[in-house]
């Protein structure tokens, strides 16, 4: 999946076992192995580490933020709103620092945490379909 790389992340702040001790750092997928369960990530002091995509936290979409906050705004408090809406007008595409930033205030709030992202395993079950290239399929489909 080559355009994962580059693209920011965080690992999972509550991961219960982390022999790098990177939970809640932000990074960059910088390498997916071939079957999608496994990403490398370099870290701002050069650093890299491997992951399972399940440990690790990607943005949701724009489209699908504005949902959830259209869905429960009334169960959100105003600060938190507020906080998801500026992490909702900052660009899918718009630049790293820019990403960084939302990541920054994800990670300022659990409730906003757990309603900004999702698990990278999750998007990228979302993303292959079933009918994909055979070396991308996970098992026995091979």
């Amino acid at each position: 999946m080559k355009e994962l790389i580059g693209k920011p992340e965080v690992v999972h702040p509550l991961l219960p076992t982390d022999p790098e001790d990177r939970q809640g750092y932000l990074g960059t997928i910088s390498h997916v192995s071939y079957d999608n369960e496994i990403v490398e990530v370099s870290f701002e002091d050069g650093e890299k580490s491997l992951y399972l995509t399940d440990a690790l936290l990607v943005l949701k979409s724009n489209r699908e933020l504005s949902r959830d906050i259209m869905d429960g705004y009334q169960q959100i408090g105003a600060s938190e709103l507020k906080i998801l809406i500026d992490i909702n007008t900052i660009p899918e595409n718009g630049t790293l620092s820019q990403q960084h930033e939302a990541f920054q205030m994800a990670l300022s709030n659990e409730q906003i945490l757990q309603l900004a992202t999702v698990s990278l395993k999750s998007r990228l079950e979302l993303m292959l379909p079933e009918d994909m290239c055979p070396y991308w399929q996970k098992g026995t489909k091979r």
